[in-house]
């Protein structure tokens, strides 16, 4: 199996009924699952998901980016249901979001000639 080995993790903030916690959240190792012929890629995070998941991807990278899109939509749907998840400051979703696409800045830019 063929694994590349990384451990990328974020202390986050709660507000579950009313009560403040902290907990992680985990994102890392990219490992080839042979049985599917796909990559895996780990992750919990602390009071939602706190067992160890994987998304898959055809690579790496693929799985990499699909992970941190599961986990946006994740926090977000928690948020949705009354979870209030922060890292740095209230509102910003674990800090697991992308102005530049949810800004859709690309969008009327001119394409990249190659």
């Amino acid at each position: 199996m063929k694994t590349i080995e990384f451990r990328l993790g974020r202390e986050l903030h709660f507000r579950i009924r009313g009560e403040h916690s902290t907990g992680k959240l985990f994102v890392g190792d990219l490992t080839w699952q042979e049985d599917k012929k796909r990559w895996a890629c780990h992750w919990s995070l602390a009071h939602v998901h706190p067992e160890v998941g994987r998304i898959y991807g055809d690579d790496p990278l693929a799985a990499l980016t699909a992970t941190l899109d599961f986990l946006s939509s994740l926090i977000r749907g928690s948020e949705a249901d009354g979870l209030v998840v922060w890292w740095q400051v209230e509102g910003d979703h674990g800090g697991i979001s992308f102005p530049q696409c949810e800004g859709q800045s690309w969008s009327g830019m001119t394409p990249l000639r190659m």
